[in-house]
């Protein structure tokens, strides 16, 4: 039997030795690597923090200390497979983000384990902090631990929780797990400071000194290493001191130390164990370790569909079709062609929204066409409002989900100073496997609210090229949405050839019996009920509306004034997204509402399934958007008389 399989609580590791828990490491990377190349998922991240997580869950009673019990938060949260299969779920990581199996992050639905569902980068030193001041309050006397990596310690609520966590008078540990990598490649001077610390000439002196004393000292010596610390790093005689900057903060540093020696992470996590104040341990890690074609390709590696592997290469399961982020990456680069102003912005997600092709296709022009800031969202909308001011025009891709991060920064410094900036939001509705942490279901809410701001989201690949040349046409912010899916190629037989306008909608297809009003990629399941229902009988116009904001008052007027029932469709949460913004439309010009009805993403979480699954589940799809259109006559023609129904069915 293999070694995981007999492992149903990290209590049961402490029964093994240091080779079996050495062979438990490479079964933890064979079962990650199985089920990221079926399921898709992270895999490079993952990979690098096998022997840690085991040392943490060796060392810690994580779920189990009678005062506790310990706490173990991640950030972020997709370097937690290993966790998961060593806290009871390792017979369900074959189905790795399948419906009613594991996610692929924290959920504390599925385990005690796992403090918080999270997905952001960032968090956990404040909540680590949190729940350490919520611990102290009550009396307990446990370990706090915060596992932070891929870079998320350069996002700016990662330093505000380092800047408080140096007041804490108690136990914390942050085990700084530094793989040299963000998602893609490392960005900005802290990054660069870490790689100035990895190739110094003391990082070996601090290897080999860590390496001595995890073998040297007796176990439980409590505060001898620490002190064994102080003395070796004041000791060092002409050499900046690595943990300065900690230090000013009031945090104990040690390391770096290596985070693939699993004899002597866990001596040094027992020794630690016990300092009472906050300490950040630095260790060194290898994205992709154990994993030959991971380590080379840690950044196509890091969140890949699903795989196989030909002889030395990986080859990606790509479905048929185009994708939106594909899609956009063409049209950006262009117009970026044309028009010298446009400079394409992210946030550490190069591959995840199209614009690592754009970089290359920029590839050493000066200045810069591209900039990656890494993960600081909240950064870079504020950096992109200073570009604005200078008189370019940047395209942030920011994930819809993501957005969020830089709510005050769309505001106080794009929309407030009426600069330009666009902004594209992959990954917008349901995501699918990735589930409720990734799904992006408020950009329009927030976004609505900006005196001003135009909203769009393109219903076809052509509609997204116009969208993107008319918002940078703009004076003034913009923003367009579009998922996680491919774009249609079918489906689109009415009046497409209609020229993109600020604030008009187009006519997909021509009908008497009621109105479908979708906003955005949405439109091919409305136009497949459409003909669903034309089998029925019925005659359904759908519309596509382009534009959140601002709307086509003439054509809601039209509609609305007809009398039959018009269903609005998007894949956006139902309440303040574009349903709402027709429904106070209609209010505010005294026009009927009793025949118009909102679908939208429902006001619960939904939990990781594919994306046509989703959309399935919350009547998003085809078959449900036509259910609902069905129900809205039957219910109309009760209205109108006892014969009507009948009649519109003729």
């Amino acid at each position: 039997m293999a070694l995981l399989d007999s492992i149903h609580t990290p209590d049961d590791l402490k029964k093994l030795s240091i080779d079996q828990l050495e062979a438990l490491a490479g079964e933890l990377r064979d079962r990650i690597v199985t089920a990221v190349s079926t399921n898709g998922g992270h895999l490079a991240s993952n990979l690098g923090v096998v022997e840690l997580t085991i040392a943490l869950h060796t060392i810690y009673d994580f779920g189990a200390h009678p005062d506790g019990p310990d706490r173990l938060l991640f950030d972020v949260g997709h370097q937690c497979y290993a966790h998961k299969m060593l806290t009871g779920r390792a017979a369900q990581f074959a189905r790795l983000r399948k419906k009613d199996s594991v996610s692929g992050f924290p959920s504390p639905e599925e385990s005690p384990y796992d403090l918080f569902a999270v997905g952001h980068a960032g968090t956990a030193i404040s909540t680590a902090v949190g729940v350490a001041r919520g611990d102290l309050h009550n009396g307990r006397k446990n370990h706090v631990v915060s596992v932070v990596g891929d870079a998320s310690i350069v996002n700016g609520l990662a330093f505000e929780g380092l800047n408080n966590a140096g007041t804490l008078p108690r136990q914390l540990l942050i085990v700084l797990n530094d793989n040299g990598m963000s998602i893609s490649k490392p960005q900005g001077a802290f990054s660069q400071y870490l790689e100035r610390v990895r190739v110094s000439t003391t990082y070996e002196e601090f290897k080999r000194f860590s390496e001595r004393i995890v073998r040297n000292l007796p176990s439980s010596l409590g505060h001898t290493i620490e002190h064994a610390w102080d003395a070796f790093c004041g000791g060092l005689k002409g050499a900046m001191f690595h943990g300065q900057m900690f230090e000013a903060l009031g945090i104990k540093y040690m390391g770096p130390i290596d985070g693939h020696d699993l004899p002597g992470l866990i001596n040094f996590l027992a020794e630690i164990k016990h300092v009472d104040r906050p300490v950040l341990l630095h260790v060194k890690t290898v994205k992709g370790q154990g994993y030959e074609i991971a380590a080379q390709e840690p950044t196509m590696l890091h969140s890949p569909s699903p795989f196989t592997i030909n002889g030395c290469r990986v080859e990606l399961n790509k479905g048929a079709g185009k994708s939106w982020t594909t899609a956009f990456a063409d049209a950006m680069i262009a117009i970026a062609k044309d028009d010298t102003r446009v400079v394409a912005l992210t946030a550490a997600m190069p591959d995840g929204t199209g614009l690592s092709k754009f970089e290359k296709a920029f590839e050493g022009v000066t200045p810069p066409r591209y900039i990656d800031t890494g993960i600081c969202e909240s950064h870079l909308v504020a950096m992109a409002a200073g570009m604005a001011k200078t008189g370019l025009r940047p395209v942030a891709a920011i994930y819809s989900t993501f957005i969020q991060r830089a709510f005050d920064q769309v505001w106080q410094e794009v929309v407030l100073n009426n600069l330009p900036v666009m902004f594209a939001l992959d990954r917008a509705g349901y995501v699918g496997d990735d589930g409720a942490v990734h799904h992006g279901f408020l950009d329009q809410a927030f976004f609505r609210t900006m005196p001003g701001m135009v909203l769009m989201a393109p219903s076809d690949e052509a509609e997204l090229n116009a969208m993107l040349r008319l918002g940078l046409s703009l004076d003034v912010a913009c923003a367009v949405r579009y998922p996680r899916d491919n774009v249609p190629t079918e489906h689109f037989d009415a009046d497409t050839s209609a020229s993109l306008e600020l604030g008009k909608s187009r006519t997909l297809r021509a009908g008497d019996d009621a109105t479908i009003l979708v906003y955005g990629a949405l439109a091919v399941n409305a136009l497949l009920a459409a003909e669903q229902l034309a089998s029925e009988g019925m005659d359904i116009e759908v519309i596509d509306a382009r534009f959140c904001k601002p709307l086509d008052g003439a054509m809601l007027r039209r509609v609305l004034q007809a009398g039959r029932p018009v269903l609005t469709v998007e894949d956006h949460h139902h309440i303040n997204g574009f349903g709402t913004a027709v429904a106070e439309f209609a209010v505010a010009n005294k026009l009927p509402t009793e025949r118009l009805e909102i679908l939208g993403m429902p006001d619960s979480l939904l939990p990781h399934m594919t994306r046509p699954q989703q959309l399935e589940a919350t009547g998003l799809d085809a078959p449900g958007i036509a259910a609902r259109v069905r129900a809205m006559m039957a219910a109309s023609a009760s209205l109108a008389g006892p014969d009507a129904f009948a009649k519109s069915r003729r």
